[in-house]
């Protein structure tokens, strides 16, 4: 502990990576109205150089956010000295309290402190989500981690399925909307205490040279330094393929450097770091510009007005004008032969491994009955990815679809949904000798289908039927897999005739909105329950 503390006051005082003023810090705290505790539920403090004025606070919400009945929900930040930062982290360290200057207690978890990290400016890089100018400076984190998380557990108590309850969506989407931190995207950081220190001593430049080779790398010195050139060792590799092209290191204190990295047509990575090697203090990855493509569109002079009739009472005839246009795209500086090769076969290993993860499968080209193998793939993703529970949202879904698909889920006890409705198609249909002809008439068949299927298997199965002023109606179909990072398939057609002409199933990009949707849709049926 207390080889962290002097680790921790050397980065704040000594300038090792940085040269601070104060420290700026921002909370998101929940308040219990019943005993009155600010709890946090994250906090960060940044060190940089501007000069600290004052202890004044800044709430970013005009008024606390209420959550619930008891909890409200603010973020709030306020600026403080460097000394204050390490008495700060001092305080956490030993005794578990975080007590800032002219402010209540704020109520900490029971943290861990962990050994500091460095985190590189690249791009994607998880832990982004919650720090501050990640694009611009690399970082040394010193937190306190949360292992056992006991009010994120309150908040959202079924998180080991994979669950997100409405409540922690809220504060989620509440902090989002006033600062860039995204703790939805990285929850296990709730509940800590982050000190990012920006690694401002030097701002480095990396660009290629023209002869496809070499990169130039531009370092320059904080102006505040007594020395303007400090040796340093800079590193530079070239990636493609999951190969390395190129490779090669200098120690220099000159303020541009060439490098021979091979060639520059690839993730170029660099590192420069002190002239001992103990401390990095810059690294990013990057890919330079090798190719480019420009679209050259000329636009007819001549518009053209399309006329639409009408189609049946409810289409009305409608009219749209459009200007033709026409041109070509014109390449330049393409790669060489071998490279071209490479990334036609990478394209295509990605499209064979879609159709194999059934992330992007098609049924019935070129007339082929495919009905089977669509339904033994959905049972597969069922089985893949059901352990949270299965929803199928099709508009034409029958007891025999529910029995062929959703009965294939291995995981017992787990939520069995489905959303159906009642339509003109159903109506009138005859089935083992019954006609329907009425709402009442297709839940009683739906329901004494079920009976004979569950028969074969108890599972948690829940049916709610669309019909009349009741929801809404919709048409596309998906098979949704709920949970703390969600899955979503369309099925490009119902059940019942998936795979019997071309059809597609993929994957969806964006999940959680479909999920709300059907979420939403199956509230609003809450009177129109088919099953139990």
């Amino acid at each position: 502990m207390e080889g962290l503390i002097k680790r921790f006051r050397r980065f704040a005082m000594s300038g090792e990576v940085g040269l601070y003023n104060s420290c700026s810090i921002t909370s998101v705290v929940l308040t219990s109205r019943k005993d009155t505790l600010h709890r946090n539920i994250f906090t960060i403090a940044v060190f940089e150089e501007l000069p600290f004025r004052n202890y004044r606070l800044r709430y970013h919400t005009e008024r606390p956010v209420r959550i619930s009945k008891d909890l409200s929900l603010g973020v709030v930040s306020q600026r403080i000295t460097v000394d204050d930062a390490v008495i700060l982290y001092e305080g956490v360290a030993r005794n578990g309290k975080w007590q800032q200057p002219c402010c209540p207690e704020l109520h900490v978890a029971k943290l861990t402190p962990l050994e500091p990290v460095f985190v590189p400016c690249t791009s994607g890089v998880p832990i982004h989500n919650v720090l501050k100018n990640s694009h611009r400076y690399a970082s040394y984190l010193f937190e306190f981690f949360s292992e056992q998380k006991e009010l994120y557990q309150q908040l959202n108590p079924n998180y080991l399925r994979g669950d997100v309850t409405p409540l922690l969506r809220e504060v989620n989407s509440a902090v989002h909307s006033v600062i860039p931190i995204d703790l939805e995207f990285i929850e296990d950081r709730w509940e800590n205490v982050i000190f990012q220190f920006p690694v401002n001593l030097l701002k480095v430049d990396v660009w290629g040279d023209k002869d496809g080779k070499h990169i130039w790398v531009a370092t320059r010195w904080h102006p505040e330094l007594k020395r303007s050139r400090q040796e340093v060792r800079i590193e530079g590799w070239v990636t493609f393929d999951e190969t390395i092209l190129g490779r090669t290191a200098v120690t220099t204190d000159e303020p541009l450097t060439r490098l021979h990295v091979g060639s520059t047509a690839g993730k170029i990575t660099v590192r420069i770091s002190t002239k001992s090697g103990e401390m990095t203090l810059y690294e990013k990855s990057l890919h330079l510009v090798n190719r480019v493509a420009i679209s050259m569109r000329l636009a007819h002079p001549e518009k053209i007005t399309i006329n639409v009739p009408s189609y049946g009472k409810r289409r009305p005839g409608f009219s749209y004008i459009v200007q033709s246009v026409s041109g070509d795209v014109v390449e330049a500086g393409a790669f060489s032969d071998w490279r071209t090769w490479v990334r036609n076969r990478v394209n295509l290993v990605s499209k064979r491994t879609l159709e194999r993860n059934l992330e992007f499968v098609q049924y019935g080209v070129g007339g082929k009955n495919e009905w089977a193998k669509a339904l033994s793939d959905l049972r597969q993703l069922i089985t893949l990815h059901g352990q949270n529970g299965v929803y199928l949202w099709d508009p034409y879904a029958t007891a025999n679809d529910i029995l062929a698909t959703l009965f294939a889920c291995e995981f017992s006890g787990v939520p069995l949904r489905v959303i159906t409705s009642y339509n003109k198609q159903v109506k009138g249909l005859v089935t083992d000798g019954v006609k329907i002809s009425s709402y009442q008439d297709w839940v009683a068949h739906l329901k004494g289908e079920l009976v004979e299927a569950l028969k074969q298997r108890k599972v948690n199965l829940e049916v709610r039927c669309q019909h009349g002023q009741y929801g809404w109606k919709f048409h596309d179909r998906f098979l949704l897999f709920p949970g703390r990072e969600p899955k979503v398939w369309s099925l490009g057609c119902s059940v019942n005739a998936l795979g019997f002409s071309h059809s597609i199933l993929m994957k969806v990009a964006h999940p959680w909105p479909v999920l709300q949707a059907f979420e939403n849709l199956w509230e609003a049926l809450a009177q129109c329950v088919v099953w139990p």
